[in-house]
């Protein structure tokens, strides 16, 4: 990643420059506000960016709230920040030391056990990384930047609204593990106090199950990825989810008098283990023509999946082929199940 990231340089001296946002910029008068930082060596404008930059979002977050209406007539925002003021002047006695945001965030995640909670931790922290511009120290996220990016990122981002909430929550959950392993003082969580609510206008519409018509095109054509047809006919047919069909061994089928009983002993939830007998002559056709009879009871019934993405799973490449396939015969559906 760029390490000028909301620098600009004017001759030989670094400025800091922040966009305004387009709600703002009559308040402002202007579409960006620029800083001196006072230096010509850019890993020291690195530095001081930081400070500045939390009193940039400071005083644009009062703003949007209208509680600096008295500003408006200034022509350009500068002068009403502070170049010298820091963001947060933490007592640094018995604080331990660290190597920045980005040694904790790795050494946070791996608190859990779990694959895919690693994940989400690492993930929502790579995505404040972006906004921030790189890797910097605990301090430099201010209550105000907080506030900036729970405005100007979570709340305008396309994810759902609980993938949003659960990406505030992972933050606020790793600035009490930093504050718990003394690398900050105790209650010095900028996170806190946040509620996301209708707070955007990008969440995804609802999910809504495929119309007849849209079944029609889909299984009317001929995907080219191995088993991805095989799934999509137990996935109509059973209503299994699909990493439970991909997870399948030839122990899980029994074929017995024209009915196969598919037994799910993979799936999400513990309520979700279950045998389904499955009687209709296009899926049973599907699971006779895998079954081996005779065969290692924990060999997979879909021998050509291989394991994918953070946690794994054998369902993981079917996923992205079924998107695909569906996109190319339906280019104008954004919103099934």
């Amino acid at each position: 990643m760029s390490n000028k990231r909301y620098l600009q340089q004017l001759g030989q001296s670094w400025y800091l420059r922040v966009k305004v946002p387009p709600a703002l910029q009559a308040r402002v008068r202007n579409t960006h506000i620029r800083r001196a930082l006072g230096t010509r060596d850019l890993d020291e404008a690195n530095r001081r960016k930081w400070p500045a930059l939390a009193q940039v979002h400071a005083y644009l977050h009062e703003l949007r709230l209208g509680t600096t209406a008295q500003l408006a007539p200034v022509a350009v925002a500068t002068p009403v920040i502070s170049e010298t003021k820091t963001p947060v002047a933490f007592p640094t006695i018995g604080l331990r030391a660290h190597r920045g945001l980005d040694a904790l965030s790795e050494d946070w995640a791996i608190t859990s056990a779990l694959k895919t909670v690693q994940y989400q931790r690492q993930q929502a922290y790579k995505e404040l990384r972006a906004y921030l511009g790189g890797d910097c120290n605990p301090e430099h996220v201010t209550d105000a930047l907080a506030a900036a990016y729970v405005d100007d990122q979570l709340c305008q981002s396309l994810d759902s609204l609980s993938t949003r909430r659960r990406k505030l929550s992972a933050l606020r959950a790793f600035w009490e593990w930093m504050a718990s392993r003394r690398y900050l003082p105790r209650g010095t969580n900028p996170w806190q106090g946040f509620r996301l609510r209708d707070c955007g206008t990008g969440s995804k519409p609802p999910k809504r199950p495929y119309t007849m018509a849209e079944l029609v095109t889909l299984f009317s054509g001929q995907p080219t990825y191995p088993t991805l047809r095989e799934v999509m006919v137990l996935g109509l047919f059973t209503g299994a989810r699909i990493n439970e069909l991909c997870s399948l061994t030839q122990g899980d089928i029994t074929i017995n008098r024209g009915v196969a009983l598919v037994r799910i002993a993979e799936s999400k939830t513990q309520a979700g283990l279950r045998t389904i007998a499955v009687a209709h002559p296009i899926a049973f056709s599907v699971l006779k023509a895998r079954y081996r009879k005779g065969a290692p009871a924990s060999s997979q019934v879909f021998h050509e999946l291989k394991g994918g993405g953070y946690d794994g799973k054998l369902s993981w490449h079917v996923g992205q082929a079924f998107r695909y396939y569906r996109n190319r015969k339906l280019p104008r559906l954004t919103d099934t199940a």
